[in-house]
């Protein structure tokens, strides 16, 4: 099957199970509205900072934080917050999670570092393919870190490496990761749920190594359905397949991230089910000015709906701390990116002077992202082709904008990217844009985070 054709069916099974809608015009006007009310705040960085810049929403980022924190905590006695440090690495966000009490999160020896250097005292390491330089860091600092098992090989390494380094005061904590009922290539994460026991059980009669949890992620979801599944699973097996031995040494219960901003999930028409096959038919059609959504479930309804879950499990897993790992939920609303129009090229086309290289990837295809400008605010859309200024015709940020035309020196916002953005950015043709932090008052320019220094911004 061709790439083209695994997509088109992907979709469609997509479209089927989520049941895409149009967005509801009033959603959309109500959250341009939002940011227009912060339209100062968004200037005032553009004019002290210049463009483009990614704008470090911090009060965006603590109001996310305690929300998630709240919902959940409000109904689990025993729970536990881990950032997702790769939905975005911005050392700052790290920081702010820190300094509220939580933990974070890793999934490579970098991320590992930066989270050490923050003075972070409960750090998840997960992840597949963990190298064995990687595994001595974690093993260095065991009184800071639990090691999430991706695999049999992974614990007999983690042995090996225990055994080299010769006695010691403490152990490792470990977690055992199983494999969620994905479809495709996400068999690459965990084992399957039948291979749990016999490795929890072999990492108990592994010298230095303390099996105290078990975890599984459920991929992006816009309800809890998912999540309630893989409870009710691990809570069935746990209970039937796992000796008494075992339930003693069970501390707690991961269920990963995943968790869909209360918006949903903005779709292109392009993006659509009926997109992609009209495309399939004309690759060159252009699209009417409409967008879609997929709806999402509020944060309060999936900790009621996972909290109970969890308590209808019964021993053990209504007796466990439940841990968590949100990126996308955090970190949305966390980051914005400012630009400047620089040339107008007619009416309805114009350039801007940063491109999608801040993204990492051409995300503006796929999904719908309001492009607002701040210059001639309005919340009236208007069509018009908004691309970057990289040697690409793929640089685009959309088809649309919101505001009383464009004209070269306007400032234009794109909101709300802070996940899976900051983290996949690249020096391609234009240098990487630097990081601006709005604590809530005052503006101030970020420390470049290490290894991504500027030499040749103009």
């Amino acid at each position: 099957m061709t790439m083209g054709l695994s997509r088109f069916f992907r979709s469609a099974f997509n479209a089927i199970r989520n049941r895409e809608k149009a967005l509801p015009g009033t959603l959309l006007e109500e959250h341009v509205r939002s940011l227009l009310a912060r339209r100062d705040e968004f200037l005032r960085g553009a004019s002290e900072f210049g463009t483009p810049q990614y704008f470090f929403d911090e009060p965006g980022l603590s109001l996310s934080l305690a929300r998630f924190e709240e919902a959940f905590s409000g109904r689990l006695k025993r729970f536990r917050l881990f950032y997702a440090v790769k939905s975005n690495s911005f050392p700052g966000i790290s920081r702010h999670v820190v300094e509220k009490g939580h933990g974070l999160d890793v999934s490579s020896g970098r991320e590992l570092s930066m989270a050490l250097s923050l003075g972070c005292r409960r750090i998840l390491f997960s992840g597949p393919g963990k190298t064995d330089d990687e595994i001595r860091a974690a093993v260095t600092h065991r009184d800071r870190v639990t090691l999430l098992l991706d695999s049999r090989g992974e614990l007999e390494r983690l042995s090996k490496i225990l055994l080299a380094a010769g006695p010691s005061d403490g152990v490792v904590r470990v977690g055992i990761r199983i494999t969620g009922k994905h479809h495709g290539k996400w068999e690459k994460f965990g084992v399957p749920l039948e291979d749990l026991g016999p490795l929890f059980q072999k990492a108990m009669s592994t010298p230095g190594v303390d099996p105290q949890g078990i975890q599984f992620h459920t991929s992006w979801n816009l309800n809890p359905e998912a999540q309630v599944r893989m409870i009710k699973a691990v809570g069935s097996y746990v209970r039937k397949s796992l000796p008494e031995s075992a339930w003693q040494r069970l501390r707690f219960l991961d269920i990963g991230g995943g968790y869909w901003q209360e918006r949903g999930e903005w779709l292109n028409p392009r993006n659509t089910l009926l997109g992609h096959l009209l495309r399939a038919f004309d690759p060159d059609r252009e699209f009417t000015l409409r967008h879609y959504y997929r709806p999402s479930k509020p944060i309060a309804h999936f900790a009621g709906e996972i909290s109970e879950a969890i308590a209808g499990e019964g021993r053990p897993l209504r007796d466990l701390e439940i841990w968590m790992e949100p990126g996308r939920w955090i970190s949305t609303p966390s980051m914005h990116i400012l630009l400047r129009v620089v040339d107008k090229k007619s009416d309805d086309v114009v350039i801007t002077d940063g491109g999608i290289n801040l993204l990492g990837w051409e995300r503006p295809l796929e999904e719908f992202i309001p492009v607002i400008n701040l210059t001639r605010p309005s919340v009236r859309e208007i069509p018009m082709r908004i691309f970057g200024s990289l040697c690409t015709p793929l640089d685009i940020w959309g088809d649309s904008l919101f505001g009383e035309g464009a004209s070269p020196g306007d400032i234009l916002l794109i909101p709300d990217q802070g996940a899976y953005t900051y983290s996949l950015r690249q020096s391609f043709i234009k240098p990487i844009a630097r990081v601006i932090r709005f604590d809530g008052s005052s503006l101030s320019e970020a420390e470049p985070e290490k290894g991504h220094e500027e030499t040749d911004r103009l």
